[in-house]
C-alpha cells in the first residue's frame, strides 16, 4: 500500500486511509511504535489500547461467568502443603 507523505506544520506525516485505520484498530491519539529496518525500511507497529474501567470490568465479569465454581479452600488445607 503506497501512502503519501505531507507536510503538518513543521513536521512531515503520513496519512491512514480509514481501512487500514480500522483493520489497525486505531484511533485518532493512539500511538505507533516506530522502528528502523535498514535502508529506507520503515516498521510501524500500533501499540494496544488501554481499556477504560467499564470495559474491563464487563470483561472481568464475562470471565467470572465461565470459571467453574470449586469447594472452598480452608488456611489449614494450604498449610499442610
Amino acid at each position: 500500500m503506497e501512502l503519501q507523505i505531507g507536510k503538518w506544520g513543521n513536521s512531515l506525516a503520513v496519512r491512514l486511509p480509514a481501512q487500514l485505520v480500522k483493520e489497525l484498530g486505531v484511533s485518532e491519539g493512539s500511538v505507533v511504535n516506530a522502528e528502523v529496518l535498514g535502508d529506507h525500511m520503515l516498521r510501524l507497529q500500533a501499540r494496544q489500547k488501554l481499556l477504560d474501567r467499564g470495559t474491563f470490568v464487563a470483561q472481568l465479569r464475562a470471565l467470572h461467568q465461565h470459571l467453574p465454581v470449586t469447594q472452598p479452600v480452608d488456611k489449614d488445607d494450604l498449610n499442610r502443603y
